[in-house]
């Protein structure tokens, strides 16, 4: 059955997006489904405007950057863009514990990533991570600036090695919003392959891809652009999740109203290694 959307205007402003799913009306808030009764007024009520899916998870994005960022830089996160929804911490719970099996009982493992609420991931990813930087830039008094628009430099290739030295490093985590990662592709290729699960590495667009190797992709970021000059070195190198790094894009942390990456000690954090097995 087609899940239909429906937005709650009033004088222009939306208040909230509804849907009915499986027989299931919910109100989006606070980046989660809940059980609603206004089923009966989306219904019968001209303020409640059916929309598209696109058009429905578009308006939870602004709603949502509005929501945890607002127009006050002075209360925005000072590590990372915006910090992700707590309630993924459950669900990277699962892609750990599959990680843990996926070689012992591939099947189990793959029953606990397909029970894994993956396209509230995608959407985050799209809607609200990627949208970050530039609302942070337009809200900061920087939108002026076109970043990267210095002479690029050839970047040097960083070698798998490396890379995985440097998630060594940071322990697995992004140095900005201290997501555990899962690790680049050639960690997410072994480990959909032991789990029999290629849909998790498919698809060449955004929307095409399985939402937790969007949420847990490992790249790496310059902390200090290359656009300003920034180098290839170790000490401006840090592990990012995509979030992140795309939605940092080619500002600098000042654009942004951010400080320095954050720390991450041994003791502050949960045994993780990634989707990394030898």
């Amino acid at each position: 059955m087609k899940i239909q959307y429906w937005k709650w205007e009033v004088d222009g402003d939306v208040h909230c997006v509804f849907r009915l799913k499986d027989g299931q009306f919910q109100a989006h808030r606070d980046w989660s489904w809940q059980q609603s009764d206004y089923l009966e007024r989306a219904v019968q009520d001209p303020f409640f405007p059916n929309v598209s899916e696109m058009e429905a998870f578009k308006l939870i994005g602004l709603q949502t950057l509005e929501q945890r960022l607002g127009n006050d830089s002075t209360r925005w996160p000072k590590h990372c863009l915006i910090d992700y929804p707590a309630e993924f911490e459950s669900q990277i719970d699962l892609v750990q514990q599959a990680a843990e099996l996926a070689h012992q009982d591939p099947r189990r493992a793959r029953e606990l990533v397909r029970s894994i609420d993956h396209e509230s991931m995608k959407r985050w990813f799209i809607d609200v991570a990627l949208r970050s930087g530039a609302w942070r830039s337009m809200h900061s008094g920087n939108a002026s600036r076109n970043p990267g628009t210095n002479r690029k430099r050839k970047r040097k290739s960083i070698s798998q090695k490396r890379l995985e030295s440097l998630f060594q490093r940071d322990h697995w985590r992004c140095r900005y919003c201290g997501i555990r990662i899962g690790g680049n592709r050639r960690h997410f290729k072994s480990f959909a392959k032991a789990i029999e699960m290629p849909e998790l590495v498919a698809g060449r667009t955004d929307e095409s891809r399985h939402g937790i190797y969007l949420l847990l992709m490992a790249s790496y970021d310059h902390v200090t652009p290359h656009s300003d000059h920034g180098s290839d070195e170790d000490d401006n190198l840090v592990t990012a999740c995509w979030s992140c790094q795309f939605g940092k894009y080619r500002y600098s942390l000042s654009e942004l109203r951010l400080e320095s990456p954050r720390e991450l000690s041994t003791q502050s954090i949960s045994s993780w290694n990634g989707l990394l097995r030898d």
